[in-house]
């Protein structure tokens, strides 16, 4: 249970939030990212990094002075302590991350935390994904923390008139003075402390004396959920509101040709422009309606029967599963690749010469491989729980837009701001997001579609809108993870791997959003393929564009997933080659202690794999991804309904310092039961432009007694946090596959494992 007095609200107190961001206006961050005010106690804004690694913003970036303000640290004058932060929450536990490292150095009790997930008022909210929301803001928000306890201190100095701070302390909110056991509580303090200044060398915690970070400590957002006051995109509820479904044209690139009459029982039948880009819709490209009627329930239905005509291109024909594999083959066998500069290459390389150098080397010492194997993966949807919704009202005077104010389960409420303004023409102070709970994010909530047919919808009806896509159109018009073809090559030397070579073929994800310079390397394609932990010999990564014509985007762990799978195959693969057990194989490869603690841990966890009855069998996988390293072993057995039994995964993770290991522990479970959902049996297959799959009958995924028993082990490290929401993804597949070849003596290079089954009783 959550300790009762550790308190989640979803919105700040107005008359506060507008304090706050209206002293920020007036004033600039310093160089370290602070500012400290007065807003009914102290007051420090600090400037937390904007992006997760799709941008370019890094943790390590040291501030300018010129951020904006991203996180406040709120101490009110009744002792109430707060951390508001423009981030977001979707069941990854970051508001309690977050939170933990505040109260570790601010020295306060867990007890007397309370956290604000969102601010009504315009401020520069940063990017929820990539494994970031905590790792990416761990240093920052320390030193944030440390700066307000110092300016708490400095206060009680000035009162005291010791100027000694050796002979200060701080408990429970509180400064401690040593000497004469004088004590003040934060709230006290907080107004004179808003006018001191921010010490020049701040006193950082050390590690050995952390109090909260490292603890399971009870999760801030739990108890809203259990007691139903938890507030998602779906419960919002405004005053005169409508509700719209929208219905996309079933073929991808198809636009509306004619707006079709209003229903009866509608209220307003809205053509939805497409979204081309954060904030922008492409000029006359109308590819979905939205239905408006008097409840959720009614819009789908009416959605559901509307008769629509659409104009298809011509191209149409070649968005198609079977002509894209075509295509890719070609590509591999011919198609011009982009090579990667592999961070792990013989000493004395320059990033000039490298790639060509390392090209001719693996080409040299490979000869004929040992193995080349191709490995494919298809199109997956994200499949929330939550399918996406927004709730818009836009506000006028004399006709005339003045405001807009939107609730969304957004990975990035900054983004769904520009969103608003390019499509209503405001500036972002008049643009108001509200970040509600995400009920699944998984990378899809990054995306801006949903956002902007619900900003079109309300233009259009100029009453409060909530716009739900029904599970139909969330799987049947997803931004899926790319198709992938990945082959690789590999030479044996005995049991020592002397070169290897890996050539992707899939799509741009940042390069159809426009973010990726001619002739560049995706990262997200070579994620998982570069930076491998074994000694490889001579390697080279390469990544071959593929134009299909499918909306692709960022899904949980990206290209770690596609990669993962086709490295880790072929890891086992050599080992069965080489005649050596798979852990032993991995052991006599990998180069760095970290790596060899955590497949240490897996194996010792796993003794089970030498004693496994009949008809069982067991598989293992290790990789590197959000700079986490995750090594995990399965047994599995035969089931002719649904292809196989997953019966236990034991996961070793090492993922730096941990902030609450029972979230870690969460993450590794969730990443897992979403990586054996996409193995066993995810796919979106095209025929003609038109997804074949549209709801979880035909897009399985696993069921509750189905879901194996999963132990996890997390390895000690010394070093700063990694990412946990998404690296205990990418070892499922291998895992599988390589478990599936033992049992069976067959090996799959495809996913899904089971692509025919679907989901009876639904």
């Amino acid at each position: 249970m959550s300790h009762p007095a550790a308190a989640f609200s979803p919105n700040l107190t107005p008359t506060l939030s507008q304090e706050l961001a209206d002293a920020v206006k007036r004033h600039t961050l310093d160089r370290r990212g602070f500012l400290a005010f007065s807003a009914k106690g102290l007051a420090v804004a600090c400037a937390l990094p904007v992006m997760g690694r799709i941008g370019a913003a890094d943790a390590a970036t040291p501030p300018t002075g010129k951020e904006l303000a991203s996180a406040y640290i709120h101490i009110g004058t009744d002792n109430r302590i707060t951390l508001i932060f423009g981030g977001c929450e979707m069941g990854q536990g970051a508001m309690t991350g977050l939170a933990q490292i505040l109260a570790e150095e601010l020295g306060i009790d867990w007890s007397q935390v309370n956290v604000e997930t969102s601010l009504a008022d315009p401020v520069v909210s940063y990017l929820t994904g990539g494994s970031s929301a905590v790792r990416g803001r761990y240093d920052r928000l320390r030193t944030a923390g440390a700066a307000a306890r110092e300016l708490l201190v400095a206060a009680a100095m000035s009162l005291k008139g010791d100027g000694n701070r050796d002979n200060y302390s701080v408990k429970s909110a509180s400064v401690v003075h040593t000497a004469s056991a004088t004590t003040w509580t934060y709230g006290a303090l907080s107004t004179l402390a808003s006018t001191q200044a921010v010490p020049a060398d701040l006193r950082l915690t050390p590690p050995a004396q952390f109090k909260v970070i490292g603890k399971p400590v009870p999760r801030l957002d739990i108890p809203s959920k259990v007691n139903g006051s938890a507030k998602y995109g779906l419960d919002t509820w405004l005053p005169n509101m409508v509700f719209a479904a929208i219905k996309h044209c079933p073929t991808i690139g198809g636009t509306l040709a004619v707006t079709p009459a209003l229903p009866g029982g509608a209220i307003a039948v809205v053509p939805c422009k497409q979204l081309e880009s954060r904030g922008a819709v492409k000029a006359g490209t109308v590819n979905a309606v939205a239905v408006v009627a008097s409840n959720t329930w009614q819009a789908f239905q009416l959605a559901a029967r509307l008769n629509v005509k659409w104009t298809l291109p011509a191209s149409t024909v070649d968005v198609d599963s079977g002509q894209i594999l075509a295509t890719a083959k070609q590509l591999m066998a011919s198609g011009t690749g982009v090579l990667v500069a592999d961070p792990v290459a013989p000493a004395g390389y320059t990033p000039a010469s490298y790639a060509p150098v390392m090209a001719q080397q693996v080409g040299a010492l490979m000869g004929t491989p040992t193995l080349d194997a191709t490995y494919t993966l298809p199109y997956v949807a994200h499949g929330t729980m939550e399918v996406l919704a927004c709730t818009v009202n836009i506000t006028y005077n004399s006709g005339a837009i003045v405001g807009c104010e939107m609730w969304a389960p957004t990975q990035s409420a900054s983004w769904a701001s520009g969103t608003a303004a390019a499509l209503t023409g405001l500036p972002a102070t008049a643009i108001t997001v509200h970040t509600t709970l995400l009920g699944g994010g998984l990378g899809r909530k990054i995306e801006q579609d949903f956002i902007a047919q619900a900003v079109q919808v309300a233009m259009a009806v100029k009453k409060p809108v909530k716009l739900t896509w029904r599970r139909e159109e969330d799987i049947a018009h997803d931004q899926y993870r790319p198709f992938a073809l990945v082959n690789i090559k590999a030479k044996l030397n005995g049991s020592a791997v002397t070169a290897w070579s890996s050539r992707n073929v899939s799509q741009a994800i940042l390069g159809q959003r426009g973010w990726l310079p001619p002739g560049a390397v995706d990262s997200q394609a070579v994620e998982g393929s570069i930076d491998l932990p074994y000694e490889l010999g001579a390697h080279v990564a390469e990544w071959v564009p593929l134009n299909a014509g499918i909306p692709v985007g960022f899904w949980r762990s990206v290209g770690s997933s596609i990669n993962a799978f086709a490295v880790e195959s072929m890891i086992d693969e050599l080992a069965l080659a080489a005649k050596v057990d798979p852990f032993q194989f991995r052991f006599n490869m990998l180069m760095e202690p970290r790596t060899i603690a955590v497949l240490a841990a897996a194996e010792a966890m796993s003794l089970w794999r030498k004693t496994l009855p009949a008809g069982h069998a067991w598989g293992l996988a290790f990789a590197h991804s959000f700079g986490t390293y995750v090594c995990q072993v399965v047994e599995i057995s035969r089931n002719g309904s649904t292809g196989i039994n997953v019966h236990r995964v034991a996961c070793a993770v090492d993922c730096g310092t941990v902030i609450n290991p029972d979230s870690v522990e969460a993450q590794m479970q969730g990443g897992i039961v979403h990586g054996l959902n996409a193995t066993l049996w995810g796919q979106v297959t095209f025929v003609a432009g038109k997804a074949q799959q549209s709801n979880f009958r035909n897009a399985r995924v696993m069921r509750a007694n189905e879901m194996p028993t999963v132990t996890v082990k997390i390895v000690p490290s010394t070093l700063p946090p990694a990412g946990v929401g998404e690296p205990g993804v990418p070892p499922v597949a291998p895992a599988i596959a390589n478990a599936y070849s033992r049992l069976t003596g067959t090996r799959v290079r495809t996913l899904p494992l089971f692509p025919g089954v679907t989901m009876g009783g639904l």
